[in-house]
């Protein structure tokens, strides 16, 4: 299948499971390897995704008819290579409402378009059968990506860091963010010399957002159109958990 069209979207009902933190980081992603794309930010109430790419990104504050919003949004993806939305947390029902009421995947798919559901686990039974109960109505109409999110799921393993480096490391990302009232792309933490963060912090960003890009290099035939995959070349083509993990090993101490 040629794919020309790609929409990722987050379909899940439980929040605070690093839904954003995700998404942000395909963004910088996209905007590292130059690939045109558009975004919607769904999330009125905490706009992480508008704030940190306002250029790229619409914010849509939904109504008391959401549907309504989303299809508006959807008509958009046939213009576009790729489109990010990032949902609010507990939008998931609307989301396949909307797609059921327009059978959406289907129509998008004879556009040339393809669907990436990104699915967040997490040790918990409620979690679970959501991704269940979403899969069974999707079945293969989509593709999926699963996010094993440590920091959130601690028997889980999605980066090399701990919890406790990245929560901090998100802190002064944050604090960050209120003294200059914008948002901070991670890329930009760690290009950005005149940010204030401390060194350690900043090394502990750098090294999550390395191993976070190969893993899209690695899957980015669900990230991306047919064309633009074929332009991803996988620097290391090694299975991504063959070797034990060193802390540090990946670091560019220049930035000391």
């Amino acid at each position: 299948m040629n794919i020309l069209h790609r929409l990722v979207v987050a379909v899940q009902t439980r929040g605070n499971l690093g839904k954003s933190l995700a998404i942000n980081g395909l963004c910088d992603w996209l905007k590292k390897n130059q690939i045109e794309w558009c975004g919607f930010d769904l999330d009125a109430d905490h706009q992480s995704l508008a704030r940190v790419f306002p250029g790229a990104v619409s914010l849509v504050e939904l109504g008391e008819e959401p549907e309504g919003d989303l299809i508006r949004i959807l008509k958009h993806c046939v213009q576009s290579p790729i489109t990010v939305i990032d949902p609010r947390a507990h939008m998931s029902q609307v989301i396949l409402r909307t797609w059921e009421m327009l059978r959406f995947p289907e129509s998008f798919a004879e556009a040339g378009g393809r669907i990436t559901v990104l699915l967040f686990v997490a040790d918990d039974l409620e979690v679970m059968t959501d991704i269940d109960q979403t899969v069974t109505r999707l079945g293969d109409s989509v593709d999926y990506v699963v996010v094993k999110n440590r920091a959130r799921a601690p028997r889980t393993r999605m980066h090399d860091g701990s919890e406790l480096e990245l929560s901090l490391a998100r802190n002064q990302l944050a604090a960050q963010e209120a003294a200059l009232g914008r948002g901070i792309s991670y890329v930009e933490a760690i290009a950005n010399r005149d940010l204030k963060f401390d060194p350690m912090v900043r090394l502990i960003i750098e090294d999550w957002i390395k191993t976070l890009f190969r893993r899209l290099d690695r899957l980015s035939g669900k990230f991306l159109t047919t064309a633009l995959a074929g332009k991803i070349a996988p620097v290391d083509t090694r299975p991504l958990m063959s070797a034990p993990v060193i802390r540090g090993a990946k670091i560019n101490r220049n930035n000391l």
